[in-house]
């Protein structure tokens, strides 16, 4: 982190897909998850969408006209199905179409750019916290030049390594996905 960051958002929305459960909706459960589970046809897929008007403190409004000098989504792990001395790369996409966090599923999930992602973070076994540098789409978010429907998280999905993360729906807020921004 280059900077301490001025304010920080919960999830207005978040929730996953499982393509193995491809007319189920998530949006209650506790927990997202990204990656492969047990074999093809078994993808998770995290979805995102945070409100830059609606800020933890109604006090910590971004003004207009400031430069958002960076942005970063941060997530929990509480599982992590990487062997021991390997990493993966989990990736975030600017979604491109709106989605309801308890009526998506994975035959219903939004459109995104597959072959860009905005950030690329490495994982490896183990717990913590996971960081992906979302500067460039929340100045546009922030500025309009990008329509804000939100991120998609995605793991490995040719091989079981499976990843879990806490929601906003998890009982302890301290562990929730956050987007912090630092501004001037």
């Amino acid at each position: 982190m280059a900077k301490v960051p001025n304010i920080f958002f919960e999830p207005l929305g978040d929730t996953y897909v499982a393509q193995f459960y491809g007319n189920l909706n998530f949006g209650d459960s506790p927990y997202l998850y990204a990656g492969r589970f047990q074999g093809p046809g078994d993808i998770y897929r995290t979805l995102l969408l945070f409100d830059l008007s609606s800020p933890r403190l109604s006090s910590d409004l971004i003004p207009p006209g400031v430069t958002i000098n960076e942005a970063f989504l941060r997530l929990t792990l509480y599982r992590n199905l990487i062997p021991e001395g390997l990493s993966n790369l989990l990736n975030a996409y600017q979604l491109l179409s709106p989605w309801t966090e308890n009526t998506v599923t994975w035959n219903t999930q939004p459109n995104f750019n597959a072959l860009t992602p905005v950030y690329s973070a490495p994982v490896s076994s183990g717990l913590g916290t996971i960081e992906f540098n979302l500067t460039n789409l929340v100045r546009g978010w922030f500025d309009g030049g990008a329509v804000n429907v939100g991120v998609l998280i995605t793991g490995d999905e040719f091989t079981n390594n499976l990843v879990g993360f806490y929601s906003k729906q998890f009982p302890d807020t301290t562990l929730w996905p956050r987007l912090y921004i630092n501004w001037t």
